[in-house]
């Protein structure tokens, strides 16, 4: 909220927002950077790996099939809400 407050509280203040619209926008930014520090909070506790991304994944270093890495990257499946079980040892080659 605190970023937010300057440039939310100028625009209001130039075009003459309703109190409660200033209120509204100002709580929302506060929700969003609370649920961002939630998850950083608990993918921290959980002791997760972070930054990893796709971009750095290394198809060539995996035993799973090609064609299922394709589909698997286009994430499709999490629209159709389909779970995904990856089992198997973990390698990490100088990451």
């Amino acid at each position: 909220m605190r970023k937010a407050a300057p440039d939310v509280l100028a625009t209001a203040r130039a075009q003459r927002w309703d109190p409660a619209e200033v209120l509204r926008l100002l709580i929302a930014e506060e929700v969003i950077g609370r649920d961002a520090a939630t998850r950083r909070l608990r993918r921290h506790s959980a002791n997760f790996p972070t930054g990893k991304t796709l971009a750095s994944w290394r198809a060539e270093d995996s035993t799973i099939p090609e064609p299922t890495q394709n589909s698997l990257v286009t994430l499709e499946w999490i629209g159709r809400a389909e779970n995904l079980v990856i089992a198997g040892p973990s390698v990490i080659n100088g990451a």
